[in-house]
C-alpha cells in the first residue's frame, strides 16, 4: 500500500477497492470488530484495511484503546472480525497459522523453567523434538547477547534481558509472521534502542512479515518499512506512511531531516484527528 492519507478523519475517505489478494502476505479486507458487553455493543475496530507485503515491517501507532492489539489478535487468528477477513496466502484465517511468533508487552516466560527450556517451550508445544532445536535456541540467545544465561531462571533477568528471551522463543521456529504487541513498552530507553537494534538485524536475516505495535512514533519510523497511524475508537486507519531511508539504520537516523519529516508528518495526522494538540 503506497497511499499517504493526511489530514482528513478517516470515516470522510471513500472506501478503497481492496487489493488483489496475490499481492499480499497478508490481506486485512474491510474489518470491523464489536464487542457484545453488560453495558451494550463496543465497536473496536471500523472497516479496517490493509496490505501487509511479504517480508515487510509494518509499525502499526495510535491511542490507546484504538483497536490495534484487537487488531493483531484478529491477524493472529485469536479471534475472528465481526465483518470482513483477513486473507493469508489466499485463505481467511480462521485459527492462529503454524508459522507464527507473538511477542507481546510481558515476556510471558514461566519462571520455573531456565531460559533456554522458555524458549524451546513452543517447539515442545508443537510437538517437535526438542532436541532438534536446541543448538539453534542456544545460538538465538547468543544473538541476543544470552550466552551466558542458558540456565539461569526469568526471575533472576533483568527486564530487557526477559524480553530478550521472549523474543528467541518467538523466533525460535523460523516464523513466517511475527507479532509484537508494544514488546519494549516498558523498558528504559538505553535497552529500549538496543533490541531496536537486535530486532532490525534479525529482520533483515529472516525476512519474517512483521506487525509491530508502539505508542512511539520515533520507535515506529526507525523499526518500520511503513507506519500505520490508527485514529482512535472506532479504530480506522487515518494514514498509511511508506518509509524510505536505508536499511540497516543506525540509530544516528533518527537525527537526520528525512527522520524529522516522517515524525512531523505522523505528529500532524495526530493533530488533524484531534489526538495531539497543535503546538502554538
Amino acid at each position: 500500500m503506497n497511499a499517504v492519507v493526511l489530514g482528513t478523519r478517516a470515516d470522510a475517505l471513500p472506501v478503497p477497492p481492496p487489493a488483489a489478494p496475490a499481492e499480499a502476505h497478508i490481506l486485512v479486507d474491510h474489518v470491523s470488530k464489536v464487542y457484545e458487553s453488560d453495558r451494550g455493543r463496543v465497536e473496536a475496530l471500523r472497516d479496517v484495511s490493509l496490505k501487509i507485503r511479504a517480508g515487510h515491517f509494518i509499525s502499526i501507532v495510535g491511542p490507546s484503546g484504538c483497536g490495534k492489539s484487537t487488531l493483531m489478535r484478529c491477524i493472529a487468528g485469536l479471534e475472528r472480525p465481526s465483518s470482513g477477513g483477513i486473507i493469508l496466502r489466499g485463505r481467511e484465517i480462521d485459527q492462529p497459522p503454524e508459522n507464527l511468533g507473538m511477542v507481546f508487552q510481558r515476556d510471558v516466560l514461566l519462571n520455573w523453567r531456565t531460559v533456554l527450556d522458555n524458549v524451546l517451550l513452543l517447539v515442545e508445544f508443537r510437538g517437535k523434538p526438542r532436541r532438534e532445536w536446541i543448538d539453534k535456541a542456544r545460538d538465538l540467545l547468543k544473538v541476543f547477547g544470552l550466552e551466558n544465561f542458558h540456565n539461569s531462571y526469568p526471575w533472576e533477568l533483568s527486564g530487557g534481558m526477559r524480553q530478550r528471551a521472549a523474543i528467541c522463543r518467538a523466533m525460535l521456529d523460523d516464523p513466517e509472521i511475527l507479532l509484537m504487541d508494544e514488546p519494549f513498552a516498558a523498558l528504559d530507553a538505553f535497552t529500549r534502542d538496543e533490541l531496536n537494534l537486535e530486532l532490525q538485524s534479525t529482520n533483515l536475516r529472516t525476512s519474517a512479515t512483521t506487525v509491530f505495535i508502539t505508542h512511539n512514533i520515533g520507535e515506529a519510523i526507525f523499526l518500520g518499512d511503513q507506519v500505520v497511524v490508527m485514529d482512535r475508537r472506532p479504530g480506522r486507519i487515518a494514514a498509511v506512511i511508506d518509509i524510505d531511508l536505508p536499511r540497516p539504520r543506525p540509530l544516528s537516523v533518527r537525527e537526520t531531516p528525512e527522520f524529522a519529516e516522517y515524525g512531523r508528518r505522523i505528529r500532524q495526522t495526530f493533530e488533524d484527528l484531534g489526538i495531539l494538540r497543535r503546538e502554538p
